[in-house]
């Protein structure tokens, strides 16, 4: 029997949002104007990486228990391989380690893709899903889910608690679904 290939984004489906800083603030800094089409932005200046690297400190960032849950049972699972495909730009590759440590999930992924060389999120995204060979990719960002969707022939699933839509991606607000 084939193992299913499941890859996860982590920031907004496996890691909450800070609770001190609005979504629409993060949003705005990792994506930056639209007038590119879909394009995403690295940060030009110190300030801005400090900002970003303050919000992703593990204790402001707590876990989406009922994804965290669903992951945990997948890993103890035979017939699934887990992994993360995170468009976190460099900077952010110890505060990922370390809240991948202390909330107890690094060793459940078969292996932790960050975007290292600060690629454009779904181009990454893209790239590391044919690698693997993806059969299931959950992402919280419409855009990008779309993107993948109409690019890929795997199933893309966008997950959501804040009443997000995409308009090819399936929408769910519970990752039991992609299992079924």
């Amino acid at each position: 029997m084939k193992r299913k290939i499941l890859a996860f984004d982590l920031d907004g489906v496996i890691v909450d949002k800070p609770p001190i800083i609005p979504k629409q603030l993060l949003e705005r800094l990792f994506k930056g104007s639209r007038n590119k089409g879909l394009h995403y932005r690295y940060p030009k200046h110190e300030w801005e990486i400090w900002i970003r690297k303050i919000s992703h400190i593990f204790f402001f960032r707590p876990p989406i228990e009922t994804n965290t849950t669903l992951v945990k049972r997948l890993s103890r699972s035979k017939k699934h391989k887990l992994y993360i495909i995170s468009a976190r730009y460099s900077f952010l590759k110890k505060e990922t380690k370390l809240w991948l440590e202390k909330r107890g999930l690094k060793s459940l992924f078969r292996k932790i893709y960050l975007n290292l060389e600060n690629e454009q999120p779904h181009l990454f995204k893209e790239r590391i899903l044919k690698k693997i060979k993806a059969d299931v990719y959950v992402d919280d960002d419409p855009e990008i889910a779309d993107y993948l969707s109409e690019r890929l022939k795997i199933r893309v699933f966008c997950f959501s608690k804040y009443k997000s839509h995409c308009r090819v991606a399936k929408m769910v607000d519970n990752l039991d679904e992609m299992v079924r």
